[in-house]
């Protein structure tokens, strides 16, 4: 690594450790963990609507609820759309300071894998790897999604559990937390997404 590689990487290292101590992001020693995706997906099933019930701290969700992910056909691959509020308690009641939506596009890099999907935002350009894996769904009642970015000696995670109803908690999630406990996830870090008094509702 030469010079200007290094300051960028200790750059980005100190701008990640910054926004992990304010509690935006989750960043771990060592490698990502060993979460894997389901073996099969009926994607036709998977597509439509999905509330986050639980989530990682996420600077791109910074202070959202109401937050949604929608999924959608998109020739081969799957649209992505996420969407989320930010608000303020104002006596006694919520009010939107601003509605947040970015739209992504998912592909699956390898048929054999078919619930790990590679998604970018907002035209970035596409990792080489998975970064979007769907653990385990019924399509009915649950999602678990995990992501990891490997960061030389550290990775940074994103998690959510999502559900078809908001606000509603998935009846197995201990099961679901233990699942991701047992890849190596720390599921401490999760937090129950505010989804009351959302609108359209």
């Amino acid at each position: 690594m030469d010079s200007v590689s290094l300051a960028k990487f200790v750059t980005l290292m100190i701008v990640l450790f910054a926004a992990a101590v304010n509690g935006q992001f989750v960043i771990k020693e060592g490698k990502c963990p060993n979460v894997t995706g389901q073996a099969t997906l009926e994607r036709a099933q998977f597509l439509g609507v999905w509330y986050e019930y639980e989530r990682f701290p996420a600077i791109f969700e910074a202070d959202l609820d109401c937050t949604t992910a929608t999924y959608g056909v998109a020739g081969k691959a799957i649209s992505v759309t996420n969407n989320g509020t930010l608000r303020v308690d104002l006596f006694g009641r919520k009010v939107i300071l601003k509605n947040s939506t970015v739209n992504g596009l998912a592909t699956v890099p390898n048929p054999d894998r078919p619930a790990e999907f590679i998604v970018a935002f907002g035209g970035a350009p596409p990792t080489k790897t998975p970064n979007y894996i769907i653990q385990e769904t019924d399509y009915r009642n649950y999602s678990v999604i995990f992501s990891c970015t490997q960061l030389v000696e550290f990775n940074l995670q994103f998690a959510w559990i999502l559900t078809r109803v908001r606000g509603l908690a998935p009846p197995n999630l201990a099961r679901l937390e233990s699942k991701l406990t047992a890849a190596g996830v720390d599921v401490t870090e999760f937090f129950v997404v505010d989804q009351k008094g959302c609108p359209g509702k």
